[in-house]
């Protein structure tokens, strides 16, 4: 399904891009047109919340204008009302430093982050055609700032996301910002950053889609949290070294909820785990 879609434009621009009239009609249809407002509950199990006497605590994302980057918000709100980020063992599990990156169930399962199951675990979302983008969708009007959300991974990014811990447009934007904002000092940036190889896939945009709006400080509470890094090293069960971005305790995601608006849940039938206090 996602194979079928090609396309090298770095920049949307809709009434060039017939391929995204699906993805927007279908957004508008069973979401709604927006604003969409996203509810991630976690368990900061070391961290209580002294108002509610709970460990659960919530932030809140505003997705992206809908004109802006259509495919994105389809395929996260698709994988939200699928359940796939609600339902057994999602997590936010790495922290390089400048951005957290969270992963859909069953990503804790998997070897590369210190679990059994040695296969991909992402094997249901590819098969339901909802595991990643088409193609690297960017908008110039919605760049890599602190607190935005955008999707990780190559060639094509997804399921992961993280939360931009800085402004990263320099780094996750596209080739453009850096040729303009680097100037004579762009070749050393891609020698530096590339190992002097360029590569135009690597340098490709990850798409910036949402935005925190409230609860900053959940996200710099997480961003707290220790990694393998500061640690000795770690194997896996196949012998092999775990990444030292992985926090030393990954925090669960207990639940991932559209909101009608910022004061009621719904939105195409998302799932999740548990009930939780509304705002």
């Amino acid at each position: 399904m996602n194979a079928s879609i090609r396309v090298s434009q770095r920049f949307v621009a809709l009434p060039d891009r017939p391929d995204l009239k699906f993805p927007l009609q279908f957004v508008h249809r069973r979401f709604g047109p927006g604003p969409h407002y996203i509810s991630i509950v976690v368990n900061l199990d070391d961290e209580q919340d002294p108002s509610s006497d709970s460990s659960h605590r919530e932030f809140i994302l505003e997705l992206a204008p809908l004109d802006l980057m259509p495919h994105s918000i389809h395929l996260f709100l698709s994988q939200i009302a699928e359940g796939y980020w609600s339902r057994g063992t999602p997590a936010i599990v790495i922290n390089p430093g400048h951005v957290l990156q969270a992963c859909p169930h069953p990503c804790l399962e998997s070897v590369s982050l210190g679990g059994k199951y040695p296969g991909d675990p992402y094997f249901e979302m590819k098969r339901a055609g909802i595991d990643s983008v088409s193609f690297q969708e960017y908008n110039p009007r919605y760049r890599h700032e602190k607190y935005t959300v955008g999707w990780a991974g190559r060639p094509h990014s997804g399921p992961e996301f993280y939360i931009n811990l800085l402004n990263n447009t320099l780094d996750h934007g596209p080739v453009e910002i850096r040729k303009k904002e680097l100037g004579d000092k762009y070749l050393d940036y891609v020698r530096e950053t590339l190992g002097g190889e360029i590569d135009e896939k690597v340098l490709e945009p990850d798409p910036c889609f949402g935005k925190v709006i409230k609860g900053f400080d959940v996200v710099d509470k997480i961003a707290e949290r220790m990694t393998w890094a500061s640690l000795p090293s770690k194997e896996d069960d196949r012998g092999g070294r775990l990444d030292g971005h992985l926090l030393v305790r990954p925090v669960e995601i207990v639940s991932v909820s559209i909101l009608d608006s910022l004061g009621t849940k719904g939105g195409g039938d998302a799932a999740s785990k548990e009930g939780h206090n509304e705002l």
